[in-house]
């Protein structure tokens, strides 16, 4: 492999591909500096193989002109990109760049939109997987949304424009424009962070083995009882019982904590995860509904079986902060479930009251539905139904606290326990919680290759 002056970039490559794979292609193209001088090119672009798995890569070389991105380096990444989509194998590209070479002018923009295109081709087609290795600065931010995965190094910062302009522009402190806080836990546009090449292999392997390898063997038993779950189980202990032992891989934990979303195996078949944490919240929020929704996207690209752990008592209607989104980003949500034809399994694990039951586990929704015995079911929680339907009787009585938990407990016992739903027909069976691996095993091997 040709190695520039610096060959940081093809230590980095060499770190996440398997030994002596990489081929670097379009090695001799050059671009000039500002003075027209030859400079070599800010990005290097080839194929590997990374876990067996052939990839394409681009990254930008920040040692040439500070990883800016001018006409011949846009051919590059654009080229790279293309020919994986040709070969219908996942594209990696490795991001740290300056922004576009100013001297250049409408040709980088052009170069730019020559990339966002081959990108926007590339995504839902093969797996995209952009990771973030130091500064990403300018047009090529937007990249991050045209990807699958996005992967962070700790360090790393993205800001559509110069993070001193930026911070001039809004008063916030220059460091704290577009760093790992802000990507991973404020926007949610990072999936996972990482502190090196090895870590970042790891994990790339780890994402490519769930889209590209959908059933291995397990050595979990198929038949094994979960016997410590019980109903007020945390949803983490939930997720590492029921799924095959360490298989579970979260994606963009540090991002609206209420919901839970990444990958898992049951008995080895590849599914998708989406969990409401009421440990957290138990209400669903419009940075929830977000995180949802992208997730999906990826999931129904690569046709992954959905898994819903339902405990979801409605939406937080925070009308102040979230007023001018929170209708639309649910409705996506909405809108991306039932345009889904993966399979949809959902399990009751707690409460599924009004969206968390519409969204979550609906059976004009999900192919299969099932309640753990403990499970509240309605439109409304039960104190708030009790005050609705009976909130003459609890003025007038004595203790008017325990005449609402009394009146709760009846409407709920009559109307909203699992037993009840089921018999109405929405729901397929109700189970006990300790039997919950057995029945998503079954599901997911009768439903799955409906996706």
């Amino acid at each position: 492999m040709a190695k520039t002056k610096n060959s940081e970039i093809y230590d980095l490559i060499g770190s996440i591909t398997d030994e002596s794979s990489f081929m670097e292609t379009l090695t001799l193209v050059q671009g000039k500096s500002s003075l027209e001088e030859p400079a070599g090119e800010g990005v290097v672009s080839g194929f590997a193989t990374i876990g067996d798995y052939q990839v394409g890569i681009f990254a930008n070389n920040f040692d040439v002109l500070s990883g800016s991105v001018g006409k011949k380096s846009a051919k590059k990444i654009s080229k790279c990109i293309e020919d994986s989509v040709k070969m219908d194998i996942p594209v990696i590209g490795i991001i740290e760049t300056s922004g576009a070479r100013f001297g250049e002018g409408i040709k980088a923009m052009e170069g730019y939109g020559g990339i966002i295109r081959e990108m926007c081709k590339a995504y839902g087609t093969v797996p995209t997987i952009l990771v973030l290795k130091g500064n990403c600065f300018g047009m090529a931010s937007y990249f991050t949304s045209y990807c699958d995965c996005c992967i962070a190094f700790d360090k790393a910062r993205l800001a559509t424009s110069s993070p001193l302009i930026l911070a001039s522009k809004t008063k916030i402190e220059e460091a704290k424009v577009g760093n790992i806080e802000v990507l991973s836990s404020k926007s949610g546009l990072v999936s996972a962070v990482v502190k090196s090449g090895a870590e970042l292999k790891e994990k790339i392997t780890e994402i490519l083995d769930f889209l590209l390898a959908p059933e291995i063997d397990s050595d979990d038993d198929a038949n094994r009882v979960c016997a410590e779950l019980k109903a007020d189980s945390a949803i983490s202990d939930v997720i590492a019982d029921v799924f095959d032992k360490n298989s579970f891989s979260e994606l963009k934990a540090d991002y609206a904590k209420e919901v839970i979303t990444g990958f898992a195996r049951l008995n080895g078949i590849a599914v998708a995860v989406v969990a409401n944490d009421s440990g957290v919240s138990d209400r669903l929020t419009a940075r929830g509904a977000r995180k949802i929704t992208d997730f999906l996207t990826t999931c129904i690209s690569f046709g992954l079986p959905v898994v819903n752990l339902v405990d979801c008592a409605g939406v937080e209607n925070d009308l102040v902060s979230e007023n001018d989104s929170l209708v639309r980003d649910i409705g996506d949500m909405l809108y991306c479930y039932n345009s889904c034809g993966n399979a949809k399994i959902s399990v009751i694990v707690g409460k599924a009251i009004g969206i968390g039951y519409v969204a979550f586990a609906s059976k004009r929704v999900c192919d299969y539905t099932v309640a753990w015995d403990s499970a509240y079911i309605g439109m409304l929680d039960s104190i708030a139904t009790a005050d609705l339907l009976y909130g003459d009787e609890i003025a007038k009585a004595k203790d008017k606290e325990s005449a609402e938990r009394e009146f709760a407990k009846q409407y709920s016992e009559e109307n909203c326990s699992a037993t009840v739903v089921a018999e109405s027909g929405y729901l397929d069976n109700v189970i006990l919680p300790s039997l919950t691996r057995q029945y998503l095993i079954a599901a997911v091997m009768m439903y799955g290759a409906k996706g």
